[in-house]
């Protein structure tokens, strides 16, 4: 399988690198900047090509490591281009988007499947993360199963994903990654008004610590401080410290809390704390399930 990449930014070149470690075929990469389709294939041992066309015409798998508003655009100008598609993958590397975006490539003939890593790449020169790294493909079975075959030959492991799947698959990653970091702001701020700005690396490592126990036992297991323990008066004097949308955030997390909580220790009466979040029952089928020390829906 030889293997294209339109795009030189960060996912595309890590990628591209970690499959040639790998002992995969990297044909090259073509980018809107050839300086940077220049230095991508020099850092991954391929080649750098001007024009879309000529990478189409050799490459077998291609991905478009494009920004996700971009997969689109470039899609629709490679479909246009007079090539002989039949037989070639096409897949791009966004974690929200399907690979509906790739339409009408299988009356051509070809394949169309979008991966994603699911992990953090910080930049060009990732490749090392990759290594052990989970993705999850979606797509036509044949492309997908091509895909997920070379990658689990490297050792990582590859969840398949129906298409309808994408959003909530995405938006799931948000919540532990994107959303940890506000988190992280709401704590560092109040820090920074106790004035102990300089115990911030403190706080964040808490949070690491907290995240490994995680990670180890499930969020269920793993749930410490007052809530857990249905200490009322220290939330109601949390929340009475707090303002504004901090005080909201922390009503709203307080109240999922209480429900894993419960999970925990169902022989313990949450029911004061829940009177004093003022929170509504999740709906039926959301309750938290002790599962194996993780939680799941019922």
């Amino acid at each position: 399988m030889k293997i294209g990449f339109i795009g030189a930014g960060k996912v595309g070149c890590s990628l591209g690198k970690y499959l040639s470690l790998g002992g995969l075929e990297i044909v090259g990469y073509q980018s809107r900047s050839f300086a940077s389709a220049r230095e991508a294939a020099a850092w991954t041992g391929s080649r750098a090509f001007a024009e879309p066309l000529e990478l189409l015409k050799e490459a077998d798998l291609l991905f478009l490591s494009v920004p996700d508003g971009a997969i689109s655009t470039v899609w629709l100008s490679l479909h246009a281009l007079e090539a002989d598609i039949q037989g070639k993958i096409f897949a791009h590397l966004s974690g929200s988007l399907s690979s509906a975006l790739f339409e009408g490539a299988q009356e051509r003939g070809a394949e169309a499947v979008s991966l994603h890593p699911l992990m953090a790449v910080p930049d060009r020169r990732s490749h090392e993360l990759l290594a052990g790294a989970v993705f999850t493909v979606e797509g036509s079975a044949a492309g997908a199963s091509r895909i997920a075959s070379k990658l689990a030959a490297l050792g990582n492991s590859v969840f398949p994903l129906p298409r309808e799947a994408k959003t909530l698959y995405h938006c799931a990653a948000s919540f532990v990654s994107n959303f940890a970091v506000a988190l992280a702001h709401v704590g560092g701020s109040l820090f920074d008004r106790l004035g102990l700005g300089a115990a911030r690396p403190a706080l964040f490592g808490l949070m690491l610590a907290n995240a490994k126990s995680v990670a180890a036992l499930g969020p269920v297991q793993a749930l410490t401080g007052p809530v857990e323990r249905g200490d009322a008066d220290t939330v109601r004097a949390h929340l009475e410290a707090l303002s504004g949308s901090e005080k909201e955030i922390y009503r709203l997390l307080a109240q999922r809390l209480v429900e894993i909580a419960r999970a925990k220790r169902p022989e313990t009466d949450y029911a004061p704390l829940a009177e004093l979040l003022l929170g509504p029952p999740l709906p039926p089928g959301d309750e938290v399930s002790m599962g194996n020390g993780r939680p799941g829906k019922k």
